[in-house]
């Protein structure tokens, strides 16, 4: 046993050539065999500790960090040139299922839809379900793991939203924008302006070089112009939601049509961004 573990649990060195330990390989395949049973990393690791199984020498304390690497490392099904201790079907059998659990139960459509568009409010990361625990779930940020202080449910996720777009239902006027500024011209537009009224007075006119200034002040003018796509998208909204009933449950296609993100802040509170633009809260839910 050697005191630093630089080769893999199973496996060492004999006259100059890399073997199977076999006391330890029965240990590795009876680790593959529980995960398959359906044990924990935890408890694998629990039993091996109890039985003083030593990892390392002097060394019995397993934890499930251990267990889980051991279960996704891909020499013991024979890569990398290492001798085989479990079979490659049983080893793609046991990636699967580790797959499976951190993935958890699949999302439904409306989950899924929410989850493509949830973000944190604090730091802007993506927020994610963990459903792995088969008591509840629990959304959190990607980041930062942080979990809201008042557990945020799938259910009542759903609800939310959904009390947010009929909150917009009975009051569409929500969704209106500032009116955009009217255009400032520069002084520098203005002086180019006379530069090109000027050049056009001349009795000899250069044609080329008025064309550059012409080209350059619209450039600038163009630049001035304010950004008309959150107005065509308020239109837009206004028309959905004006003629829209009032919402009995989750609609994936209103959603979908014009949410853009669900900002999920520390408290829990909960608003939706419109595809214009335009942050929405449910107030009356607001502690």
């Amino acid at each position: 046993m050697n005191k630093n573990r630089y080769l893999p649990f199973g496996y060492h060195i004999q006259n100059g050539t890399l073997c199977i330990h076999e006391a330890e390989a029965t240990v590795v395949r009876q680790v593959f065999e529980d995960y398959q049973a359906g044990k924990s990393y935890r408890r694998i690791a629990e039993s091996l500790t109890a039985k003083g199984i030593p990892y390392m020498e002097n060394r019995t304390d397993w934890n499930k960090h251990r267990v889980k690497r051991m279960l996704e490392n891909s020499r013991y099904c024979g890569s990398d040139d290492f001798p085989q201790i479990i079979p490659a079907d049983t080893f793609g059998a046991v990636a699967a299922l580790i797959g499976q659990k951190s993935q958890g139960e699949p999302l439904s459509k409306e989950l899924d839809s929410i989850r493509s568009k949830a973000i944190c409010g604090v730091c802007g990361a993506k927020y994610t379900r963990d459903g792995r625990s088969k008591k509840y779930e629990a959304w959190c940020c990607s980041a930062e793991g942080r979990i809201t202080p008042k557990r945020i449910t799938d259910q009542a996720l759903l609800e939310s939203v959904t009390a947010i777009l009929n909150i917009i239902i009975s009051e569409p006027s929500l969704l209106e924008l500032p009116l955009p500024h009217r255009e400032n011209y520069s002084l520098d537009v203005a002086r180019t302006e006379n530069q090109i009224n000027r050049e056009l007075e001349k009795s000899e006119v250069d044609s080329d070089y008025i064309k550059l200034l012409i080209f350059g002040c619209a450039a600038a003018k163009y630049e001035a112009c304010p950004d008309r796509e959150p107005e065509y998208l308020t239109r837009r909204l206004l028309a959905i939601f004006e003629q829209q009933p009032p919402l009995d449950a989750f609609s994936v296609r209103m959603f979908e049509d014009t949410v853009k993100q669900v900002v999920i802040d520390s408290d829990g509170s909960l608003w939706l961004r419109m595809i214009n633009g335009k942050l929405i809260q449910n107030q009356a839910g607001k502690e």
